[in-house]
């Protein structure tokens, strides 16, 4: 029992060493000479001289709190202080185990410690709970803060983390409180975390954003561009009111964090870029790589100090804001969805009603539930667990998509419901500067196809040119029509939407690229160094008959996974529509990890979906109206042009994929 006792508190221990308190960038409340802000789902109340916080919906029966003692004067040593304190409140109780006593330092050398331990108290139960000692200022001035989290079971230690990280990561001194205090000092681990000292530790630096980078001679695919990252821990929880890190990138190859500053160089790693932290807080992690698009630049910090925590970090600006939309997008809102069954049925399974304060109803049982949606901020949802009432045990995605359709995937069935969609943004406020004198002189919008090897473009290739006779030419593929492809605008990067194009002596050039013969063939398309542009007519007033596929799949190296996707879109030419799709995953374990090994399991996932409503095409757009209220519009064209001076119906590119007449369906 001691042994699963102490192995138990190692695990807990480890995990609440991730959150250890640094100092907030905002506070909403005071304490004496301290500042916090009360977790979400936490209330605050001060008892007995001490701030005591508890969740509001914890289960009938179990306990957690956490409690904050006032600051006091640190006449010595704050390990003997700490334990002092700690073998005070162990005088009643009966300690089962309890870990070493961890020390670290802050980012300004101030000590700090913490220890974990299972107490049995007057009611027979065991506790566990966990101690922090900071220290704020330095002698003769230094003062001193007891932190003590306790909970009655090892579940609900890890069930409240996300509210314990919200007040760890927000006390702070008040910085007329105590004269004499110098930055607080972060907790045991803060050499961990140097991040977590105050904002105030950094200098306000100007981000710039690419078109400024552009300017000034720099890259933004090859090199980071000068200014404040804002990263957010890959942890569990959905916490992201702010920053867990902030890095702000300096001219020279030199970033500065709150624990300091440093070195550091990108370097090439075949088509892609990685950022190698070669001194300062930062030295020795793993190397992340550098991603750069329509928004601006993000790049993942891995392993970061002894305990190895990730963070995924947003330039500060149009691309954190894309982030943080993202993350709103994943967390589920209060309302009423809809459960049908997903086993082909359709039939209804109750109303799942989302509640304030994490809490959920379905068919007259209420229970909780919690989301985490940091853990993988590169998916476009978030893990819910039910904890309680008719799901208890259960989990299910949530997402809410760019149609405004907000949908629980639990297991064997799908609560949905349709709302306003939240727009993201696409454009920057500034306008494109006019193309440089002597590029243009073409127009109209032109298609190029390559084979699809690998799968991966659901069809065929494609690559798109609009053009402007002013000298710019779209090369994305619009998602809703030809009106995106306006070189008026600028990306939220503050780059065109557009690139400049020269046409001169027969040789196009875009932007970059390598010039190119280019020839205006009979039929009114062009020949571009070999390939075919095929001019991209309007479908307004399209209607089609029969039922269309579009398929893509893809199988990983070796063999070991694979996956798909297929849809099927069934027109009538009264304008009525249905659609079904699917989609699925299997891998293949063996004992050597290769597909030489002997086969030792697998796994496979499938899903499905079926809906339908009207069409019509205006223009270059398909536009869809389904009966539960979406309208989605996509850019759509007729892949194979003309045939006998006829518009041919075989092959409908939409959104993005291939759509094929399935003959005699």
């Amino acid at each position: 029992m001691l042994r699963s006792t102490s192995r138990a508190l190692t695990l807990v221990f480890s995990l609440l060493l991730l959150w250890l308190w640094g100092a907030a960038f905002s506070q909403a409340a005071r304490f004496g000479n301290l500042t916090y802000r009360v977790p979400p789902g936490w209330s605050a109340r001060v008892d007995g001289g001490v701030l005591a916080l508890t969740p509001s919906n914890l289960p009938a029966g179990q306990t957690a709190f956490i409690l904050l003692s006032p600051d006091a004067a640190l006449p010595g040593d704050l390990r003997a202080w700490f334990e002092a304190r700690v073998a005070g409140l162990h005088k009643n109780v009966k300690v089962v185990n309890v870990t070493p006593i961890q020390a670290g330092k802050g980012a300004d050398g101030s000590p700090s410690f913490s220890q974990a331990a299972a107490v049995v108290g007057g009611s027979g139960e065991t506790q566990y709970r966990f101690y922090v000692a900071g220290q704020f200022g330095k002698a003769p001035n230094a003062r001193a803060v007891l932190l003590l989290y306790q909970a009655s079971s090892l579940a609900l230690v890890e069930r409240y983390q996300a509210g314990l990280n919200t007040l760890a990561d927000s006390v702070d001194l008040a910085g007329t409180a105590v004269a004499g205090a110098s930055t607080p000092a972060t907790s045991a681990t803060a050499q961990t975390r140097p991040q977590t000292t105050p904002a105030a530790a950094l200098p306000t630096v100007r981000t710039l954003n690419a078109a400024e980078f552009v300017r000034s001679g720099g890259n933004p695919e090859e090199a980071l561009i000068p200014g404040e990252f804002r990263c957010y821990e890959e942890r569990a929880g959905a916490d992201y009111a702010r920053p867990h890190l902030l890095v702000q990138i300096l001219p020279g190859g030199q970033y500065r964090t709150a624990g300091g500053g440093g070195t550091f160089a990108v370097r090439k790693d075949g088509s892609l870029r990685k950022i190698r932290w070669q001194s300062g807080p930062l030295a020795g992690d793993r190397e992340g790589y550098l991603s750069f698009g329509d928004h601006g630049q993000d790049f993942s910090l891995s392993e970061v100090g002894p305990q190895e925590r990730d963070f995924e970090c947003y330039q500060a600006g149009a691309r954190e804001t894309l982030a943080r939309l993202e993350f709103a997008l994943k967390t589920p809102k209060v309302g009423k969805y809809p459960c049908v069954a997903t086993d082909g049925s359709n039939k209804g399974a109750g109303t799942l009603e989302i509640l304030a304060g994490g809490q959920y109803r379905l068919n007259g049982g209420t229970g909780r539930y919690t989301v985490d949606l940091l853990s993988d901020q590169d998916e476009d949802w978030s893990d819910v667990d039910f904890v309680g009432g008719p799901w208890d045990g259960d989990g299910a995605t949530y997402r809410e998509d760019e149609d405004g359709e907000r949908r629980f995937g639990p297991r064997r069935m799908e609560c949905k419901v349709v709302v306003k969609p939240t727009p993201l943004p696409r454009y920057g406020t500034a306008k494109a500067p006019a193309p440089p004198k002597g590029s243009g002189g073409l127009s109209g919008a032109y298609a190029s196809w390559t084979s699809d090897v690998g799968g991966y473009c659901g069809g065929l290739c494609w690559s798109f040119y609009v053009f402007n006779p002013n000298g710019y030419v779209y090369t994305d593929e619009p998602d809703a029509g030809l009106d995106d492809a306006n070189c008026s605008r600028t990306k939220p990067n503050g780059l065109p939407v557009c690139e400049v194009y020269t046409f001169k002596g027969g040789q196009l050039k875009i932007g970059n690229d390598k010039a190119e013969p280019l020839r205006k063939k009979a039929d009114g398309n062009y020949d571009k160094g070999g390939t075919t542009l095929t001019a991209i007519r309007p479908v307004a007033g399209l209607k089609l008959s029969g039922t269309y596929r579009s398929f893509s799949g893809s199988v990983g190296m070796g063999g070991m996974t694979s996956s798909f996707s297929e849809s099927f879109l069934r027109f009538s030419p009264d304008g009525r529509f249905s659609r079904e799709a699917s989609g699925g995953f299997s891998a293949t374990f063996t004992d050597t990890g290769s597909s030489s090994g002997t086969t030792t399991g697998g796994a496979t996932a499938t899903s499905s979906r079926a809906s339908g409503g009207t069409y019509r095409f205006v223009g270059n757009t398909l536009e869809l109206r389904y009966a539960d209220g979406r309208v989605v519009r996509s850019f759509a064209f007729l892949g194979d042009g003309e045939k006998n001076g006829k518009p041919s119906t075989g092959l409908v590119h939409i959104g993005g994929r291939d759509y094929t007449l399935q003959d005699g369906k």
